[in-house]
């Protein structure tokens, strides 16, 4: 039986998914929902060890850093629309698009520039 701990979605399947979570939120966020696909998505898992010796065993998510990279354009973009409670909205949105079934809360969250579009 395979197990389903700790799997991620695909990148691609992440930003589509956070697209539809955050279109529809109100004015700006439609432009932003289309920019998103242009992103670049890394994860980097902070797993926990919880068999440590002398300790009980507490079932806890394992933290998530998650990383997105845009395009120059697009981080501009985003780097005006976003203030701090529309950025706790869209990590919300990444928070959501990542399954349950993962093991993962999001940890941190930042989203960086690049200079050249993603080929």
């Amino acid at each position: 039986m395979p197990s389903y701990t700790y799997e991620l979605p695909d990148p691609a399947r992440l930003l589509s998914q956070a697209k539809k979570n955050v279109t529809g939120l109100g004015e700006g966020w439609d432009e932003i929902a289309v920019r998103l696909l242009q992103g670049h998505v890394e994860y980097q898992p902070l797993r926990n060890n919880p068999m440590r010796s002398g300790y009980a065993f507490v079932y806890q998510k394992a933290k998530l850093n998650l990383i997105l990279y845009f395009p120059e354009e697009d981080f501009n973009r985003l780097h005006e629309f976003l203030d701090s409670e529309k950025l706790q909205l869209l990590r919300g949105a990444f928070q959501t698009a990542i399954p349950s079934r993962s093991g993962y809360d999001l940890h941190e969250f930042k989203i960086k520039g690049i200079l050249e579009s993603p080929t």
